[in-house]
């Protein structure tokens, strides 16, 4: 039987591998200790205000009502508007639950986004600065994207970094990523300094 030594933790677990068979296949990985951390993206109290606001109304006057009157009007023009309305908004609705940001996953060789469907992987070697990210620095501009239903989503831009892209749940939790292509990044989770320690020691030289 394999020896394993787990470490139940509710953010975290470390796998250590004995079996010499193992290591003789995986050569490269002599003893090596396999590391994985998991952080919730948890909202702040105002998008959490904002999100459970603005989706109900959104849901009666930009579904509920429009199907209404589809249904009751007999004037194609109004139908087709109708029809549009509700075909915007649910698309819409979509694209929130697809990019809101879910969990933080940090390993030995990449840091990886999950979000409401997909994932965004950034690779340690693609890490060039990381940094927890003080929002009372500067303003954040939103260029495309969501303000605050389920999180700071999409393109935004502030005079300390420049444009970036965010999936931002809490910005007290906010840490910034810029790669060596240039791309930057804002993301948010539960104790985000362990995961900036992290980073800062094994995915930065």
């Amino acid at each position: 039987m394999l020896p394993l030594l787990l470490n139940a933790t509710p953010t975290s677990f470390l796998l250590v591998l004995h079996n010499r068979n193992i290591l003789s296949i995986l050569p490269e990985f002599p003893h090596k200790l396999f590391y994985m951390i998991k952080e919730k993206v948890s909202s702040s109290q105002s998008v959490k205000l904002i999100t459970w606001t603005v989706i109900p109304v959104i849901i009666i006057f930009g579904l509920l009502i429009p199907i209404r009157d589809f249904m009751h009007t007999t004037h194609t023009v109004m139908q087709v508007l109708y029809g549009t309305v509700v075909i915007l908004v649910f698309m819409m609705l979509n694209a929130v639950l697809f990019y809101a940001p879910k969990e933080v996953i940090l390993d030995d060789t990449r840091l990886t986004l999950i979000k409401g469907a997909g994932k965004l992987t950034i690779l340690r070697n693609e890490i060039e600065e990381i940094r927890m990210y003080d929002p009372r620095d500067t303003g954040n501009i939103r260029v495309f994207g969501i303000g605050g239903i389920c999180g700071y989503i999409g393109r935004y831009y502030n005079r300390d970094i420049g444009y970036y892209t965010s999936f931002v749940g809490d910005y007290s939790q906010a840490f910034f990523i810029r790669t060596k292509k240039g791309k930057k990044y804002l993301f948010s989770c539960d104790n985000a300094g362990r995961i900036v320690e992290e980073l800062e020691k094994r995915y930065t030289k």
